[in-house]
C-alpha cells in the first residue's frame, strides 16, 4: 500500500469536517499534521477524486464541495492542465518523428 493510499481516508476526513469553500486547508498544513510529503498530499486528493468525493482546490488550498458550484473553477483548472498537457506531448512526438527520420536528429543532439 501507498502513502497516498494510506492516508487518503484521513485527509478526506479532515476536510469534510474541518474545511470549507472560505476555509480550505493548504497543503503544507496536512503535510505538517501528519509529516508526510506534498506529492503524497496530492496523490491521496487525486485519489480521493477517482472515488469521485468532490474535492475542490484553488490557490489558498483544499476543501470538501458541499454544492456543485463549488467544483466549477477546480474542474475548469484541470481541463486547462489537460489542454497544456496534450499540446506539450504532441509537441515531443514531433520531436520524437522528426528524431527518428534524421530531420533535425543531429542537431538535436549537437545541442
Amino acid at each position: 500500500m501507498t502513502d497516498a493510499e494510506l492516508f487518503k481516508e484521513r485527509i478526506l476526513m479532515l476536510l469534510k469536517l474541518e474545511s470549507s469553500e472560505q476555509r480550505p486547508i493548504r497543503s503544507k498544513e496536512i503535510q505538517y499534521r501528519w509529516n508526510i510529503s506534498d506529492l503524497t498530499v496530492r496523490q491521496s486528493v487525486g485519489l480521493l477524486r477517482d472515488d469521485c468525493n468532490p474535492i475542490a482546490s484553488g490557490p489558498k488550498g483544499f476543501y470538501y464541495a458541499k454544492s456543485a458550484r463549488q467544483l466549477d473553477s477546480t474542474i475548469k483548472d484541470l481541463n486547462g492542465r489537460l489542454k497544456v498537457i496534450s499540446k506539450r506531448c504532441k509537441k515531443l512526438q514531433e520531436a520524437q518523428e522528426r528524431m527518428r527520420s534524421g530531420d533535425d536528429g543531429q542537431r538535436l543532439l549537437d545541442l
